[in-house]
């Protein structure tokens, strides 16, 4: 951990440390899973604009699609969810 470096021994160990990019799903891939577990790698995310299956209705309301990661940001555009019980609230 950073703040506890009090060494130059300390630094160096502490910057000489692998450090693993992957995320825990694409770092499943490289797992032997057992014949009956299957993960679907290139999944679904729900955007309103594009998910007409319910007329772009969720059946989450007031959860937001956020995308933070730069390899996926293109990929799986986010989305900001409107939430009207709190525009019903601040109508005063």
């Amino acid at each position: 951990m950073l703040c506890s470096i009090e060494t130059i021994g300390h630094l160096k160990e502490f910057y000489a440390t692998p450090v693993n990019i992957q995320t825990p799903l694409d770092s499943m891939r490289n797992v032997d899973l057992p014949k009956n577990l299957h993960i679907n790698y290139e999944y679904h995310r729900f955007h309103p604009d594009t998910d007409t299956m319910f007329g772009g209705k969720t059946a989450f309301p007031k959860s937001s699609t956020i995308v933070t990661g730069l390899k996926y940001k293109k990929k799986y555009p986010g989305h900001q969810q409107k939430n009207p019980f709190l525009d019903t609230l601040l109508k005063i």
